[in-house]
């Protein structure tokens, strides 16, 4: 029987919530062979808090109300730290604007469970995009250059000059359907990472609030020798309710800022 856990962070999102578990539901129950999950929700929401039902058919739901916003990977590595995370074949770090194909958990076990990752640590499924039109994985084919992620930096410092940017060349950018395959890292909405990711790089602990997760752990992967891998044939779609697009123009350059700042001195 494979364990799967699924974390994921609400922030003011719980609309998303309900949604997102009764997916992850239907996917469970899909199972052709008996499959054990558990979702692990954290509550960073501090005001107008609202109650998140923990019944749903077939899979245990355990909620953590922190109802203090300690960011994205911060949550993840407190509920981490509170849970036997090493115990699970996969680990499914997710955002809650998230809708599982009914299938994907059933691909997930039988393709990959039963010891067939080998010296995988990340899988990118296809992460349809709603907004975007398209599989918004693999984000990233190959490493970013020095050059590149000073330049990103440069932007985020200067917002005016980052808008402008997203205006004009990254609205021009052209898109590309990929064959599955070994890839550098995946796109940060729905992340899955094996056992044996826990096993070379321990406990998620990223020191960043909100940004760069998707570089650190493809860092953590390419430390380690392990494998990124590109697969189509998991789905999930991003409905992005939950957009961090929503957030104050200079707060969401700062962040990335400060995130691009601890991935060069931690990396390159």
């Amino acid at each position: 029987m494979a364990r799967i856990a699924i974390y994921c962070v609400t922030y003011n999102s719980y609309e998303c919530v309900d949604k997102f578990v009764r997916s992850v539901v239907d996917a469970a129950q899909t199972q052709a062979t008996p499959t054990d999950v558990t979702v692990y929700i954290a509550d960073n929401t501090a005001e107008d808090i609202k109650p998140i039902s923990t019944k749903a058919e077939g899979i245990r739901v355990v909620v953590f109300p922190f109802h203090k916003n300690i960011g994205y990977f911060g949550a993840i590595n407190r509920m981490m730290s509170e849970t036997d995370y090493k115990s699970y074949d996969f680990v499914i770090i997710s955002n809650v604007d998230i809708e599982l194909d009914k299938c994907s958990l059933n691909k997930l076990a039988s393709d990959y469970g039963a010891g067939n990752s080998g010296r995988i640590g990340w899988i990118a499924p296809k992460i349809y995009s709603a907004t975007e039109r398209r599989d918004r994985n693999p984000k990233m084919t190959a490493r970013y250059s020095l050059k590149k992620l000073k330049m990103l930096r440069f932007l985020f410092n200067h917002p005016v000059l980052y808008h402008l940017y997203r205006c004009t060349a990254y609205r021009r950018k052209k898109y590309q359907s990929h064959e599955a395959g070994e890839i550098y890292g995946g796109h940060g909405s729905f992340i899955i990472l094996t056992k044996m990711y826990f096993e070379r790089c321990g406990i998620i602990n990223y020191p960043v609030f909100l940004f760069g997760e998707e570089i650190y752990l493809a860092e953590q992967c390419r430390q380690q020798g392990l494998k990124v891998v590109y697969d189509p044939t998991i789905a999930v779609k991003d409905t992005e309710h939950a957009s961090t697009g929503n957030m104050p123009s200079r707060f969401y350059c700062n962040c990335n800022a400060k995130a691009l700042e601890y991935i060069m001195s931690a990396f390159y």
